[in-house]
């Protein structure tokens, strides 16, 4: 038999080289002249780099020309046990780089989009908060003007409106008249010897004589028309005062109020006759800021069917309330200021509780006068002697009196 010659080496084939290490080219024995090519036998092979996708290998590589004979095609390289090609798509330019090899362009690429939307997020916030800051300045905006609108109404004069019993914000003159409570309707007056205010006069009120007596007096047989009172304030109660009054009880218990001031839910002071530890008494009492009352008490019982001198005095420096009776002083209480009561007009014959009218007076009232101040205890005592020998101070209002 004659022995095959030795194998040559196959030449490399001129041809575009696909990216990445190409394989050796695999040895074959030439055949001689009139046989068959024979079969390139599997055997060892090295390790060879594989394409990095799609289910085929590398196109087949054809053989240069022989002298001899017409090259043959070779059969396609077979894949190596145990090495299977890259799974991962192919691009259209090729397959995409081996595995283990990082891929810079989808990085570079989801690194743009992620700048992308960071710039995005930002410019969102950035909008967000520009909206938010002007929705919050606009509200400010809005609430001061609000607010300066406020201020300027209230400042505005007499249109604004005032607390009752409370002066305007310019001047008393400015402010609305305030509405007292409900009363009867008055039939006549009396005028005032001293001051502008004229008491009005309920159904019931009348005035006249009475025996025992050198003077005018209000007749006051009790009852919601039975009654006296003016239309303007009588006294400033957030300052010094002194009232007086001739008083006549034809009832022998109740309580009583001869002379009071206001017409708001709760009196601002009052004169009167009122029960204390089961006697009943004289008493100077004014109604506290606040809620409750202050009063001084007479030190002995109120007299039935007798003529008596009340006297008040308010000293606003000290909030001590003083009474006198008869010219002679009583007991004082202290004080933390007097309540004005709506138009702080003056009453004769009842007083304001709960919005309502109350301790009718029952018997007759005269010598009504009132000071803006303190008045001396010699001039209190003057006020007992009558007419024939009047205070010192003269009185700022006076009614059924001389």
């Amino acid at each position: 038999m004659t022995p095959y010659p030795a194998p040559q080496p196959v030449p490399p084939v001129p041809g575009p080289v696909p990216p990445g290490p190409v394989a050796p080219q695999p040895q074959g024995i030439q055949p001689l002249p009139g046989q068959q090519p024979a079969q390139p036998q599997p055997g060892p092979q090295p390790l060879v780099p594989q394409p990095p996708a799609g289910p085929q290998a590398f196109p087949p590589v054809p053989q240069s020309a022989q002298p001899a004979q017409a090259a043959q095609p070779a059969p396609p390289w077979p894949q190596q046990g145990g090495f299977p090609p890259p799974a991962g798509p192919t691009g259209p330019a090729g397959p995409t780089a081996p595995a283990g090899t990082p891929d810079w362009e989808a990085l570079a690429e989801q690194n743009e989009k992620a700048a992308k939307r960071g710039r995005r997020n930002k410019l969102i916030g950035a909008a967000t908060a520009v909206v938010l800051l002007a929705a919050a300045g606009g509200g400010f905006w809005f609430y001061q003007h609000s607010k300066n609108d406020k201020k300027t109404t209230q400042s505005s004069g007499p249109s604004s409106p005032t607390t009752p019993g409370s002066p305007g914000p310019s001047s008393p003159s400015s402010a609305p008249p305030v509405k007292g409570i409900d009363s009867p309707p008055t039939v006549g007056s009396v005028p005032a010897k001293t001051g502008p205010a004229a008491l009005n006069l309920g159904a019931d009120a009348k005035p006249g004589t009475m025996a025992g007596f050198s003077g005018q007096v209000l007749k006051l047989p009790s009852g919601q028309d039975s009654f006296a009172s003016t239309t303007t304030q009588v006294v400033d109660v957030s300052k010094s005062f002194t009232v007086s009054a001739r008083v006549l009880v034809d009832l022998p218990n109740g309580n009583r109020s001869a002379v009071s001031q206001g017409d708001g839910p709760y009196y601002a002071w009052s004169l009167g006759r009122a029960n204390n530890n089961g006697h009943d008494q004289w008493y100077f009492k004014v109604q506290v800021p606040g809620g409750g009352s202050a009063i001084a008490w007479s030190k002995g019982d109120a007299t039935v069917n007798q003529w008596v001198l009340l006297t008040g005095v308010y000293d606003d420096p000290s909030g001590q309330l003083t009474l006198y009776v008869n010219g002679a002083p009583q007991s004082s209480a202290k004080s933390a200021g007097v309540q004005p009561s709506g138009t702080n007009s003056l009453q004769v014959g009842r007083l304001s509780s709960n919005s309502q009218w109350a301790d009718p007076w029952h018997g007759a009232v005269a010598d009504i006068q009132a000071w803006g101040q303190v008045l001396p205890e010699a001039d209190i005592v003057k006020i007992v002697a009558g007419p024939s020998s009047p205070p010192s101070v003269p009185p700022t209002g006076a009614w059924l009196s001389g």
